[in-house]
């Protein structure tokens, strides 16, 4: 079992999804507002990796992305969240190398082994 799958299995069942209210995105980063109204930019010169886990259940599958910043905590962003889907476009826009939505969504959907994926890994310097 790969990290992914690891952290799958034992995060995700204890997100609490409302944790996060919305995210904004642009080509600065992406700001992820909690229901507390606290607002924190997460630049994209700060991303280290980027995972994508797929949460199945009986009725339909879903996703949610966590985010991996230098010298700071993971930030889970779920796929019921405001603005998750201009934050997936500009993922592959804004960091080179990143596996574009189309490709990871299609993979995991498709996969019944998978629950996991990195799609985007910063190269050591």
């Amino acid at each position: 079992m790969g990290w992914v799958d690891e952290l799958n299995r034992r995060v995700m069942k204890r997100v609490r999804p409302a944790a996060i209210e919305r995210v904004e995105t642009d080509r600065e980063g992406t700001t992820l507002i909690r229901a507390d109204g606290s607002r924190f930019l997460l630049r994209w010169s700060d991303v280290q990796e980027i995972a994508v886990l797929k949460q199945s259940s009986l009725v339909i599958d879903s996703f949610a992305l966590v985010i991996r910043p230098a010298g700071s905590s993971l930030a889970i962003v779920d796929d019921t969240v405001p603005g998750y889907e201009e934050l997936c476009r500009e993922i592959p826009r804004c960091l080179e190398g990143a596996v574009p939505y189309e490709k990871w969504a299609l993979e995991l959907m498709a996969s019944s082994q998978e629950f996991g994926k990195v799609i985007f890994r910063r190269a050591a310097s």
